[in-house]
């Protein structure tokens, strides 16, 4: 989620800086380059959040306890309510995620008008170009001219630039700003074909005009001439050409690139705390320094129940309960005896990841405790648990399901 704020506040920055310096300048294909490179750039400066710049703090992902009584009966969808309530976190993903589903199935379907217009041998008075097809009406004027321009869309490759920023909205539905984007950069897409087509401005612009009469409008396609793009189209058909110097205002990007990668920087979890210079004791495992205060200390020993990070199978959840399955060893006396029910152990996660002081909660008698204890002491070590990006102890629970029955 925080990767997703941090692209679309890089967006927002990004097209302001477009508005307020580069749209009135004529070099077309600089600002379309810059659009496209603004999206690009949105996307892949937030990715510092997950990068380890510390060298020396591992990063684990929370993993919520598994109540193995049950992981037999429970199928994958059953066993994901049974551990986890939603909140109101889970809420934002699922509304997001089927926002995603629907923006896909809109332009699924927009894609295939596009396509059927095509085919469409009665359309009407309309020219327009997608991807390397360009449809021109019959009966249309000074059909070499259009047909040059909208050959300037197909061979520069525009329909691509509008499905990448189509594809890119469908993820960032929520965020108008895209809007804006297709906007200008099909705006942009239109200045490059018209600066190649024009040689006579003025006939040009009453060519642009005439058709414009007769056009409906699609995101999607490229047509000749639209209502939305006319005036300013003819505008910076007889604008003078931006002086070279006025290059320069591209630099303006690198402000907004360091705005940017700070604000990523800032949620880096790796460099968030530093984190005092510590010698390992070889002999037990202990981090040890001078600097350390008396709470972290007081951590090194003391057993915690809840923390921010949880320990964890080095081979995930759903690897240790295939190992526990195989590794299980039912004592003949609880066989002879039928017994069912549940077994539940507690043990500690110690901070080097070794599962130490096994306690029976729960025993159903004839050794069924005994050999769960026997069980996890065979175990590899886990990945330890985190609080205050610390390795901590951490008290665990596992109950058992013991049932013979067929």
């Amino acid at each position: 989620m925080t990767y997703l704020i941090l692209a679309n506040l890089s967006l927002i920055l990004f097209f302001l800086v477009y508005i307020l310096v580069l749209k009135n300048l004529t070099f077309f294909q600089w600002n379309r380059i810059y659009l496209l490179g603004a999206i690009a750039v949105s996307f892949l400066m937030p990715l510092l959040q997950f990068v380890d710049l510390s060298h020396h703090r591992e990063i684990y992902k929370p993993l919520a306890i598994i109540d193995f009584a049950e992981m037999e009966s429970l199928g994958m969808a059953d066993m994901a309510r049974y551990n986890h309530s939603w909140s109101a976190m889970d809420w934002i993903r699922f509304v997001y995620i089927a926002g995603v589903g629907l923006m896909f199935l809109w332009l699924g379907i927009r894609l295939y008008r596009v396509f059927r217009t095509f085919s469409d041998n009665t359309a009407e008075q309309r020219s327009f170009s997608f991807f390397n097809q360009v449809f021109i009406a019959e009966k249309t004027r000074h059909r070499d001219v259009i047909a040059s321009h909208e050959q300037i869309h197909m061979k520069q490759g525009h329909s691509y630039d509008i499905l990448f920023l189509e594809v890119v909205r469908v993820f960032n539905w929520f965020n108008p700003i895209f809007h804006f984007y297709l906007k200008e950069l099909k705006f942009q897409h239109e200045c490059i074909a018209d600066k190649a087509c024009a040689r006579d401005k003025v006939q040009y612009a009453e060519l642009l005009v005439s058709n414009a009469l007769r056009v409906s409008h699609s995101v999607l396609l490229h047509e000749f001439s639209n209502h939305s793009f006319l005036k300013k189209r003819i505008m910076m058909l007889f604008k003078n050409k931006s002086k070279k110097i006025s290059r320069i205002n591209y630099m303006m990007i690198l402000p907004a690139l360091l705005l940017i990668s700070g604000m990523t920087l800032a949620f880096n979890v790796s460099i968030k705390e530093v984190v005092p210079i510590v010698v390992r004791d070889m002999e037990n495992s202990v981090l040890q320094d001078t600097t350390r205060s008396p709470q972290e200390k007081e951590d090194i020993d003391r057993v915690f129940t809840a923390v921010e990070i949880s320990p964890e199978p080095k081979e995930g959840m759903q690897a240790f309960r295939t190992w526990v399955g195989e590794n299980y060893n039912y004592p003949q006396a609880a066989i002879d005896a039928g017994v069912k029910g549940q077994v539940v152990v507690s043990f500690v996660v110690e901070q080097d990841g070794q599962l130490r002081d096994f306690k029976v909660v729960k025993d159903l008698g004839h050794g069924t405790g005994e050999e769960a204890i026997e069980m996890l002491k065979k175990a590899e070590a886990w990945r330890p648990g985190i609080q205050n990006g610390r390795k901590v102890r951490v008290a665990y629970t596992l109950p058992l399901s013991i049932n013979l029955e067929p």
